[in-house]
């Protein structure tokens, strides 16, 4: 179970007083996450749209074989004008692509 710090706590009470104000945090990245609580127990989680994207993101390829994932890989990074890259090219831009996606 992930741990919540205090400021990413709210009860559906307080979410529904003060829901633009708690948005706000999502949006401007104050907060990542917000845990929402009712009877002392997170039971949702509101994100910002950017992180429920980048975990959309990593999602996808984390259920990908390694086949696949090397695939999509390549086709995801492949130049629209040419489709040859050397290896050292696409292990240059697998890195990148996977930093990008890990946190």
């Amino acid at each position: 179970m992930l741990a919540y710090k205090r400021d990413e706590m709210i009860s559906v009470t307080d979410l529904l007083k003060g829901f633009k104000t708690t948005l706000d945090k999502l949006t401007s990245h104050q907060l990542d996450k917000v845990a929402v609580m009712k009877n002392n127990k997170p039971e949702a989680v509101i994100l910002s749209i950017d992180e429920y994207e980048r975990l959309q993101v990593k999602h996808h390829w984390n259920r990908l074989d390694e086949a696949s994932y090397l695939l999509s890989a390549f086709e995801s990074l492949a130049d629209a004008e040419s489709k040859s890259l050397s290896l050292e090219e696409l292990d240059a831009k697998l890195d990148q692509t996977i930093k990008r996606y890990e946190h």
